[in-house]
Formats: structure tokens, sequence, C-alpha cells
């Protein structure tokens, strides 16, 4: 291999997976960093980091920053990691122009996909089937307005340069689409620099399946089989599994065929994902969607049911080497799903979350994998993506795949951040999980009401505040053995629990205290975190007439001035947080009496935001 340096160009979860095969290869690594990141585990794990940028988010897509790094730190190549850079035709280009060797597609490429109107165009080239819509470049608001008449609803506007979600939105009318447009294209032109949309078909019931591709410099190109990534939320991946369940060896071979016509008829290199939509009421019927010029965060299925390491599979198809001698034969064998643990709660719209990780403790169990980026004292901020961590599990087939996931996850300890984890557990364990009875709305339509303490759970808590009796601290945490009658309150989501126990049980509880928050885990009951006090019983619910924030984030827009009249569900404040904006909307008809936020003003989670007189 011709490296003996590379660059990673990313942070976090990333940079520590690609820094674990470069280590594994003999090659040395670069990272980098800004201010915002310095006391990151990536920063602390990577042994030479270089300080690219003080500012939070930009540093990281600063391309002639990075370009400088490497070359001043003698790296070869670099590596753009998953993130925006990888899918940067102007950064892969100017890579090549510095000398240096970039780890992906060439410019070309890159260019040729990441713009979704050319992809579509590509691919109709390439005779790949594509939703129907309107898709010319350079429209306005009014043009695809006007160009979506005749179009059957619902549609799905998409940003022309986006990925991973962001700045998606259905339209279920005419009407609706006039009032996401605007906002679609803000959410494009904060995430990708670029507000360009298109409008396709949306499919009601639709499963989102993707190609792992692989291609050389010598015109060779194979794929390593299929991800189903339908479980989604804010067409954003939430649980991923290789092979796709569902999808026979014919459809199979149908859809690989179409994904390598189409890697080959655009001269890509390295490796990549061509991503579908099937019809999960007529699974004949599929369209392309778009191609990831770029590893994907999911690849650990892929790895796990082939054996290959991908990143080292880019790293000498970079170098130069031949698909066949890189990958000599593609084996699929068992079953692998991974869950993404983010910091939302999946009991309140998902949204996200943040603050300092308390502890952090992943499962050590055969056939698992976790990938993360955080540790014990680690800040969660709302400047970045929300996922926290990765279990991927492998298994002789689908159902040990499962059940191992499940195990991973209900030992997986994290304090101090409300996560998704026992969320992914609940649904894992659901029957339509299991028979893989799902689409990529199942998550968004489902509704699970927010848990109650059990017994168990608040028995641990008593043992955890108090020090009565015979509870005593192992080093897993609090056994509770003959504990005496004791009575404590506790406050889990603004609700009071008078916890009167006379007698404990043997059980073995994590936990973690901060200041008057308590947050305690165990594999049969879930995380909690529970307030000793707050000075006073509180309804979940804030008075009518006073609108907080129900996340942390940044105000990013204001719609409503003191003295203006409001009807239900008009919008007051847009908020952004981890690239998702939401907005907050009038509960009540009435006047608005206050404002006590401004347009740029960083919130919390809770902070009041605005009051609405209500009209009598």
């Amino acid at each position: 291999m011709v490296f003996q340096k590379v660059l990673i160009a990313n942070r976090g979860e990333v940079a520590l997976r690609i820094n674990a095969t470069l280590l594994k290869l003999g090659i040395a690594s670069v990272g980098i960093y800004t201010n915002h990141d310095r006391g990151s585990l990536h920063v602390t794990e990577i042994d030479e980091c270089l300080l690219i940028s003080d500012s939070v988010q930009s540093g990281y897509l600063n391309g002639q920053a990075i370009i400088a790094a490497a070359i001043a730190s003698g790296a070869q190549a670099i590596h753009p990691g998953y993130g925006f850079l990888a899918e940067s035709a102007e950064f892969a280009q100017a890579c090549s122009d510095a000398g240096l060797i970039f780890i992906g597609p060439p410019a070309p490429a890159i260019a040729a996909m990441g713009e979704k109107i050319s992809a579509r165009e590509y691919a109709i080239r390439a005779g790949v089937p594509i939703a129907p819509g309107v898709s010319a470049p350079n429209m306005t608001n009014s043009d695809l307005l006007e160009a979506c008449r005749d179009l059957v609803f619902p549609l799905l506007v998409k940003p022309a340069a986006g990925g991973g979600g962001k700045g998606l939105h259905i339209a279920s009318t005419l009407r609706e689409l006039e009032d996401v447009l605007p906002v679609a294209r803000r959410e494009a032109k904060s995430s990708f620099g670029d507000d360009a949309l298109f409008v396709e078909k949306f499919l009601p019931h639709a499963r989102h399946i993707e190609f792992q591709v692989a291609a050389d410099n010598f015109g060779n190109t194979l794929h390593l089989g299929e991800r189903e990534c339908s479980l989604q939320r804010r067409h954003q991946k939430v649980i991923e599994e290789a092979p796709a369940p569902t999808l026979t060896a014919t459809q199979r071979a149908i859809m690989g065929g179409a994904a390598l016509k189409l890697t080959s008829a655009i001269g890509y290199q390295n490796l990549g994902t061509i991503e579908f939509l099937v019809d999960a009421d007529s699974p004949e019927i599929f369209y392309f969607m778009e191609m990831n010029t770029r590893l994907q965060v999911e690849h650990r299925v892929t790895e796990l049911i082939t054996g290959l390491d991908l990143v080292e599979c880019q790293l000498r198809l970079a170098s130069g080497e031949r698909l066949p001698d890189v990958i000599p034969e593609v084996r699929l064998e068992g079953h692998a799903i991974e869950a993404r643990i983010y910091a939302e709660d999946s009991y309140n719209h998902f949204l996200p979350t943040g603050g300092f990780v308390g502890k952090f403790a992943a499962v050590d169990q055969p056939h698992t994998v976790t990938d993360s980026s955080i540790a014990d004292g680690t800040f969660v901020s709302s400047a970045f993506d929300p996922m926290l961590a990765k279990v991927a599990c492998w298994g002789d087939d689908r159902s040990m795949a499962l059940k191992r996931l499940r195990e991973a996850l209900s030992h997986t300890v994290l304090f101090g951040v409300t996560t998704n984890i026992d969320f992914l557990i609940k649904i894992l364990n659901s029957q339509d999980i299991i028979d893989s009875n799902y689409d990529s709305k199942y998550l968004e339509g489902l509704k699970i009401d927010r848990p109650t303490p059990s017994t168990e759970v608040l028995s641990a808590y008593a043992a955890s505040a108090t020090s009565l009796g015979s509870a005593t601290w192992t080093k897993d945490g609090w056994r509770l053995s003959g504990m005496p009658k004791a009575t404590v309150t506790g406050y889990i989501n603004d609700e009071p629990y008078d916890i009167s126990i006379e007698v404990g049980s043997d059980l073995e509880v994590d936990t973690y205290q901060d200041n008057d928050e308590f947050w305690i885990h165990h594999p049969s009951f879930g995380t909690w975190q529970i307030k000793r006090t707050l000075g006073h019983r509180t309804s979940a619910e804030p008075s009518n007439d006073q609108i907080t924030s129900p996340m942390p984030g940044v105000v990013i827009a204001m719609h409503a001035e003191i003295g203006n009249q409001v009807t239900v569900g008009d919008p007051l404040i847009m908020i952004e947080a981890m690239k998702m904006e939401h907005i907050v909307r009038a509960r009540h008809s009435g006047q608005v009496a206050r404002c006590h936020v401004a347009l740029g003003a960083n919130v919390r989670a809770g902070q009041l935001l605005i009051e609405v007189v209500e009209d009598v």
C-alpha cells in the first residue's frame, strides 16, 4: 500500500472508526478538531491531532484548511469519513490538485451523483427506474408549484444537494407544498450550501433498500449485497440490517444488477451505496433514490456478514489495487442488525436532547460491535448530529441477530443524556419488527406511550437515594436486601412518586447522581431519570399561556411579535437543533403578550419562549 500517513477529515465516531483500521494496517493517522471539540474522544485517541478552526462546525467543512493540514503533516492521502466532505466533488478535486489522494471516488463521479437532479438523469440513461417527479434545475418555488399541479399527491420535497434525511418534507396537498418549499430551501442552504430543490412521487408504503457497491480503477465492479434501512424517523435511519429480510433472490439479482449498471455508467471507483425505494405493497416496483458516494454509517452490518473491513477496502482501492485482489470473492453469511443510539426523546416526537454524559458503558459480548465517540464527561451539543453510538450484532440467522442486539442494548449504560435506547429495545421486541412487517413510515406512525416506573424501578431509586438499612454499594451499583420501611419522593417526568418500601429485593443496578438528579439502569427495566426534589410538585404541561422550548437549540426565526393575534396551530418560533428545524406553534387562540427570547438566542429544553393571553 502506498500510504504511510493518512489525514482523517472528520470527527467523533467516524474518525475513531477510520483510525482503528489505519492502526491495524500500520498506517499513521492525523486527526483534526475545532476548539469546540478540544476535549473530544477522537482528539485524545488519535496520536496526532491538529487544531483546524476556532469555529464549531465550519472547521470540519473548511477544505482548504484541511488540505493545508494534510500537507503540513506529511500525509499522502485524506480520508473524508462519511460526512459532507466525502460527497464534495470540489474537495475531491482540490485534494488531487494538491497532490493528495482522496480516498473515495473521482470528482466527476461525485458530481454526477451528488446533485440529485443530475443523478436522476444518469439513472434514466442507465436504464434504472426513477420515481415520477419534477427535477429541472434552477426552478423557483412558483415554478415547482406550477409544475406539480398535475402530479399525484403526496409528494416528497428533496434538496438537490442533500443527503442524510436533511431538508426532506412530505406534502399531501398543493397548499402544504407551498408551505414546505421555503422551509426546505432554508434547510438545504443551511445544511448543504445549496438551496436547489426537486419534487418526486412519495410512496406512502415504501421499503428503503440499499446496495453496497465497489469498483476499482480498471472498470471492475461488484456489490456486497443489500441492507434494509426502512426503520427511520425524520428520514434518518434508526435500525439497519443485512440482508434485507423480505427481498427474494430474483429481486436481489434485478436490483443489484441495476445498481451495478449505474455504477459503471458514471465511471465510479472505490466504495459507494445505491439506494432504492421499494413499493411495500408491490415489491416488484422499485425506484432509484440516490447514490451515497461514500461509506455509510451502517457499513458495519455489511462487514459482519461478509467478513470484510470496508475501510481497508477503500484504502486498497484508492492505492490502485484491482478489485479481484481486494475482494477475491463475496460470501454473505448469517444476518446482522444495527441500532443507532440517538440523543433524543423518543416519546416526545423524537426531539433532540443534550447535556453531559455522566456514565457510558458499552456492552462486551461476542459477535457485537459498538462504535461511539462518547465517554464519561462528554458534552453532547445541539450543534452536531444527535447520534451518540451504534451497536451492531451478528447471528447465524435473523432471530439470533435480533436477540443479541436486544441483549446488547439492554446492557448498555448511558446516563446524563436522554436517549432512545429503551425505545429501541421496545420496538425490537415488537411482533411487527420480528415479522419484518413495516415500512419507512412505521416508526413515525407508532403510538407508544411513555412508560411508567415499576416497583422495581422505585425500589432501586429508594435504595440509591438513601442509605437506610442494609442497602449496600457494590462495584456494579446498589444491592437491595432486607431494607427496612422507608418513604422517599422522586419525580419522574415531573410526576411525583411517594415510595414506601418495607422489603427490598436482591437486585443490582447501575446508578449515577448529579446533584439532586438520579439515573438508574438495569437490563430488566432500562434507564430512568429521577429527580429527588423539584421544590414543589409540577404538572407535566406548562400553563396554557406559556410556550416553552421542547428541545435545546437556537432560535432561527420569529413568526410572532407582541400584540399579534394568533390561532391554534399558528407558527410562533422556529428552533434549530442538530440540523433539524422545529416550529413551535400556538396551542390556543389569543394575543402574544410577551416574548422572552430573540432571534439567534440559544435556548434550553423547557425554557419559556413566549406567552399568549387566551381569548375569553
